[in-house]
């Protein structure tokens, strides 16, 4: 049977008939029709380029998710299986009249304090593990926003800012449990099913439903405390953050995450720098940093002297809002080119004044590489971890009107940042990526033909890894 006749069969299948007999009456099904729906199917962060469901599963445990991938196999249902729906890559919207399975009943905690682990559920999202890692006293380096599913952030590399600290999120992953191709549940480690754990960290997505996952996690750093500093300057002072920033290039501090951030006040109409800078410490640590910003003349600062729960939860205002019609292109940096900055910040500037209904914003997230350069590129499928900046380009707007537009410009941002970023090809942090980069600018050339060998091992049917196939 061909994948378009097996889109097209999808919609006329009776799935309480199919899958109901076979899964436990805690699990919920519905077909895209069914007045519950909503209920059902796996939330969506963006609305741009959705994919299309003609129904959903919600398991109620791993037992079910089994019976239901066995199922799903045998009578060449198509689906896909979801989380938090934070990815935004156009991959999605290509992926038509699919069964969704929501994971969201795989949601749970567990710290081993004495052993320095975590176990997570495969659904659990960074907000969930905050609070009770606080109340043990201890920490592991996560991405930056409460509600995005720490497990789908982990397998694509997992970046953030305490990665200055610990490394990226693949280097604290310990072990997977997971249900694999042929409804099977396997545990991947270093010492079980190794070559299957190297692929997970880096293209985990491609092989499996993770239902759960364990970490090393470390004691508090300075007791818990950390600065977060915000400085908003005016259009004038651009090329002095870039070159603050660029004077950063070779020396950050493990502790020291910065965020530069162009943007435009629609009330004010005035295109605006935000510049973000978290201190993993003390006050006083952090102040020489801060002291150099404040240097610059911003119209308005403010510093807060919280703690690393309090740092996320201040980054995620506005960033975890269901709906909103967004799309994101991505570039790897080795060094900061102040010229070109400067110039992609005239560009944002004309683009925001001739499209008044453009909120996109151009942010640069900069973090110490120190220790994740100590673990050996081909330890893991993730390459890039000599990246010291990643490009996040995020467009928000609400009038799909302007698609042709925004996709002209964000593609002339990306390559005019990508000619002066130190890389002769282009290296994308795959949880970032707009989906048009392909696996070579995802994966690396040489990992990617050791990641194609094992799918073929693991997933002959190619049933996982629609978000960002390997072929």
């Amino acid at each position: 049977m061909t994948a378009a006749h097996t889109a097209a069969s999808n919609v006329n299948i009776n799935l309480e008939a199919l899958f109901g007999p076979h899964v436990s009456s805690g699990t919920l099904i519905a077909s895209a029709s069914d007045a519950n729906f909503s209920s059902v199917v796996g939330p969506r962060w963006s609305s741009w380029q959705p994919p299309q469901y003609f129904g959903a599963i919600k398991p109620a445990n791993e037992a079910d998710l089994q019976a239901i991938i066995k199922i799903a196999k045998a009578h060449n249902v198509s689906f896909h299986a979801t989380t938090s729906g934070h990815g935004t890559n156009m991959q999605y919207g290509k992926i038509k009249n699919a069964l969704n399975i929501n994971l969201g009943n795989f949601k749970s905690v567990s710290i081993d304090t004495a052993n320095n682990r975590l176990t997570i559920g495969g659904a659990t999202s960074f907000g969930d593990v905050f609070g009770p890692l606080w109340a043990a006293g201890k920490e592991v380096q996560t991405g930056n926003s409460v509600c995005v599913g720490m497990v789908g952030a982990t397998i694509g590399g997992g970046i953030g800012s305490m990665q200055g600290l610990h490394g990226l999120m693949v280097d604290a992953l310990e072990s997977v449990r997971m249900v694999t191709a042929s409804g099977e549940v396997v545990t991947a480690s270093e010492t079980e099913n190794p070559d299957l754990f190297w692929a997970v960290r880096g293209a985990g997505a491609n092989f499996g439903i993770i239902t759960s996952a364990t970490y090393r996690v470390f004691d508090q750093t300075a007791n818990g405390s950390a600065i977060l500093a915000e400085f908003v300057y005016p259009a004038a002072a651009n090329r002095s953050v870039w070159e603050l920033l660029q004077s950063y290039d070779n020396n950050l501090p493990r502790p020291l995450a910065l965020f530069p951030e162009v943007g435009y006040n629609r009330t004010t109409n005035e295109p605006m720098v935000l510049y973000v800078a978290i201190y993993f410490g003390t006050l006083e640590e952090a102040q020489p940093h801060f002291d150099k910003a404040r240097a610059l003349g911003p119209v308005s600062t403010t510093i807060v002297n919280t703690t690393a729960p309090g740092v996320y939860t201040m980054l995620s205002q506005g960033v975890c809002d269901n709906g909103n019609y967004q799309n994101e292109y991505t570039v790897g940096l080795q060094h900061t080119d102040v010229a070109t900055m400067e110039d992609v910040f005239a560009d944002m500037v004309a683009f925001y004044e001739a499209n008044p209904e453009y909120n996109g914003k151009v942010i640069y997230q900069r973090y110490s590489n120190e220790v994740a350069l100590q673990t050996p590129v081909a330890k893991t499928a993730y390459p890039w971890r000599d990246i010291k900046t990643y490009l996040l380009f995020e467009n928000i707007y609400t009038n799909p009107a302007l698609d042709d537009a925004v996709t002209s410009f964000s593609e002339k941002i990306r390559d005019k940042i990508q000619a002066t970023s130190g890389y002769p090809n282009r290296r994308v942090y795959l949880n970032y990526d707009h989906g048009d980069e392909g696996p070579a600018a995802w994966w690396g050339a040489d990992h990617l033909r050791k990641l194609r060998a094992l799918k073929a091992k693991w997933d002959p049917d190619n049933l996982f890894g629609k978000g960002a196939p390997m072929n």
